[in-house]
């Protein structure tokens, strides 16, 4: 009988090959999991060290994430020894994780919503690796004091896609961090790292008080803390 492991394994061998998004200079070319890591590790560094600006930061996790081989041997033996964590809404596989960088597979099932939610200070990079899934990013409007001691935060949104095997997407803490996802397939499997790392304290969710929130352009939410979220 094949196990889930097995089963999330086969699926990163049947994953599509990813769209060419690079310089000429770069077409076509593949990391090993090893050079992918020190690739991550030494951006990571420049972000604490050198205070490289989070655009940048995204533009060449994304490259480096496109390259990465998840067909090679060597990423497929992290992914088998990763650790797995998580909760009604995903599972999730840690591929890295250290105080400037944290990264893994997140799994989504069909049809599971993941509410909006955000990463703050983090920039965010995705590839999927297969499957399709709905994206919703939202910023949020500067809030007046009445709404703060409401705890209500007003979003406008930032982008609505829906993206599939060899898509990518960024997110930063100045554009598009509120997001939610969810899958439109049977399973929806992405490659998902942060430099640096967020604090899951620090996270809040925001549970939308707008109607058919998902099709709107400004949303109001009830901005609820980590602590005191129960469907966290």
């Amino acid at each position: 009988m094949i196990n889930r492991r097995q089963l999330l394994l086969m699926a990163a061998s049947a994953a599509l090959l990813p769209k060419a998004i690079f310089a000429s200079s770069d077409a076509g070319k593949k990391l090993g999991w090893r050079e992918f890591k020190q690739q991550m590790s030494r951006l990571a560094d420049e972000r604490l060290v050198a205070g490289l600006e989070q655009e940048a930061v995204g533009e060449r996790g994304l490259a480096y994430l496109q390259q990465l081989d998840i067909q090679s041997p060597d990423f497929m033996t992290a992914v088998e020894d990763s650790y797995e964590s998580g909760n009604r809404y995903w599972l999730w596989q840690r591929l890295m994780k250290a105080h400037n960088i944290n990264g893994g597979i997140l799994n989504i099932d069909s049809d599971q919503l993941v509410q909006l939610h955000d990463h703050p200070g983090a920039t965010g990079m995705v590839r999927i690796i297969s499957g399709e899934v709905e994206v919703w990013q939202f910023d949020e409007v500067e809030q007046n004091r009445l709404q703060q001691k409401q705890g209500v935060a007003e979003l406008r949104r930032f982008s609505h896609d829906i993206l599939k095997a060899g898509d990518t997407a960024v997110l930063t803490p100045k554009a598009g961090n509120i997001h939610a996802l969810r899958s439109i397939s049977k399973q929806c499997r992405m490659l998902d790292f942060f430099i640096p790392p967020y604090q899951r304290s620090d996270r809040h969710w925001y549970q939308p008080l707008t109607k058919n929130w998902s099709e709107q352009e400004t949303v109001a939410c009830k901005k609820i803390a980590q602590q005191d979220y129960a469907d966290a």
